[in-house]
């Protein structure tokens, strides 16, 4: 389909809605980690929260990189450079190789130093360890299966990285508790321990039992169904050739292509890295408060990125149109792109952030049954899900900067996001409020960035976009 005619608005649907249930899955990863972890008490899901952070550096430089892969793809497609485009995709596949090789050279030596320093000690620090060191030697899967991803988006087809994020989040479904919990021993309290508990030990075959891994069980499910989902893309690419016949026997490092992705990946990855910074400090504020406090939290933003789901998707969808019209010399349709996914975000991020306000309590309850927390966890779940909503108008922006190609752009909004808003908000609400301030900082962040993104995206959309002072594969004039 030529994403350069027809009606905005049915093209961003027509791409955003299967990315929306995409990112539905690969959310419930987390998700059902958090669900089935917290059945081993609040230590457990708070060494996960914090876990996450450095987890999130894996996610952040694959949907980073993954958004220039995408930007590319797109920008040379619309300017009918189909050769570049496939050059691109497999210059892809190699970084996302050789990046996931280099995080476990480099963060599995560093994490305990790195944990340490954000507090975490004795039984907490060990769940951290045993958890996230799994999920670290899964890296070059994880980051395959993103690139993947986004090569599709590239090419426009949404639907296959659908289907990806299905299968593993099924298979994660499956191996979550049986891993954590062992087989035939999967607690009552569990959701469908009775059908698990139905489900026959291999290891039986050879006499055996196999064992209880606890919070490492929950990292091992998460990593073994990713490499499975990876053997289904690389099916569909390399036997099927889909999205497009990728000539590996021609395949060379193209220092063109790998600065041209980074252009907007690595600002990107940047900006995301420091999103998972920013939580880590955000935990180092509220570790004097407890561990509470850290569970309540860890809490707050598993609802969060619930929220962020639909403005995600809607962003995705940004990127890939914004690329395609804007490679093929059409700035009033990038216009019109921006335009409906800001309307399509706000109209579904406002419904989910509606459910949530009206049942705070009971959503915070499906993690925990500790009073404290549960307290906590709503007083600022309340206020999260009301800072959420104005996200609508933060992430489709962001996107569209990627979409254009101004990756330094998605990093200023970061730091100003992030360090500028957040931090003193969140560092200077807990001193003077307690907790409450912290909650309150959060949403305020939130509020200042969607307002500063409007306006700043508006300004380079009809002073460099419009007027034609800026070109779609190069640089400003």
């Amino acid at each position: 389909m030529d994403l350069t005619e027809g009606p905005v608005s049915r093209h961003l649907l027509r791409l955003a809605l299967p990315m929306i249930i995409a990112f539905i899955f690969v959310t419930s990863y987390n998700f059902i980690d958090r669900l089935f972890v917290s059945a081993l008490g609040d230590i457990a899901i708070a060494a996960v929260g914090m876990a996450f952070t450095l987890q999130m550096v894996i996610y952040s430089i694959g949907s980073g990189i993954g958004a220039g892969i995408n930007s590319f793809i797109s920008r040379n497609l619309g300017a009918g450079k189909t050769d570049q485009a496939t050059n691109s995709a497999m210059n892809g596949l190699l970084m996302a190789v050789l990046i996931g090789l280099s995080m476990i050279v480099i963060i599995i030596p560093s994490q305990r130093f790195i944990f340490g320093l954000m507090g975490a000690e004795g039984e907490l620090l060990q769940n951290i360890l045993d958890y996230l060191t799994v999920i670290l030697w899964f890296s070059p899967v994880i980051l395959l299966t993103m690139f993947a991803g986004s090569i599709f988006q590239g090419y426009g087809d949404t639907m296959s990285p659908m289907r990806f994020s299905l299968l593993g989040t099924s298979l994660n479904l499956l191996l979550d508790p049986l891993l954590i919990f062992g087989f035939g021993r999967v607690p009552d309290g569990v959701p469908m321990a009775f059908l698990f508990n139905l489900i026959p030990d291999p290891a039986a075959l050879f006499g055996a039992s196999f064992p209880a891994m606890g919070i490492a069980g929950a990292a091992f499910a998460t990593g073994i169904s990713q490499a499975i989902a990876l053997l289904y893309i690389l099916w569909k690419m390399l036997l099927k050739h889909q999205p497009v016949r990728l000539p590996f026997r021609r395949l060379r490092f193209d220092l063109e292509i790998i600065l041209g992705i980074n252009k907007v990946g690595l600002p990107s990855s940047a900006g995301q890295v420091m999103t998972s910074l920013s939580r880590a400090l955000v935990f180092w504020v509220l570790a004097p408060f407890g561990p509470d406090a850290l569970a309540a939290y860890t809490i707050i933003f598993t609802f969060d990125m619930v929220v962020f789901l639909p403005a995600i998707g809607i962003s995705q969808a940004v990127t890939t149109l914004t690329g395609h019209n804007y490679g093929a010399g059409k700035p009033l349709r990038v216009k019109q792109t921006y335009r409906a996914g800001v309307g399509i975000a706000f109209a579904m991020m406002g419904s989910l952030a509606l459910l949530i306000l009206a049942r705070p309590a009971a959503s915070v309850g499906l993690f925990t049954d500790s009073p404290a927390v549960l307290s906590l966890g709503t007083t600022g779940l309340l206020y999260s899900a009301l800072g959420m909503i104005s996200l609508a108008a933060y992430l489709p922006a962001v996107s569209s900067f990627q979409g254009l190609g101004l990756g330094n752009q998605y990093f200023i909004a970061s730091i100003l996001r992030l360090f500028v808003f957040m931090f003193p908000m969140v560092y200077f609400g807990a001193r003077w409020l307690g907790l409450e301030g912290v909650w309150l900082g959060l949403m305020g962040m939130n509020v200042l960035s969607a307002i500063v993104l409007f306006l700043w995206h508006r300004y380079i959309l009809n002073s460099k976009i419009i007027t034609g002072r800026q070109d779609p594969l190069g640089q400003s004039s």
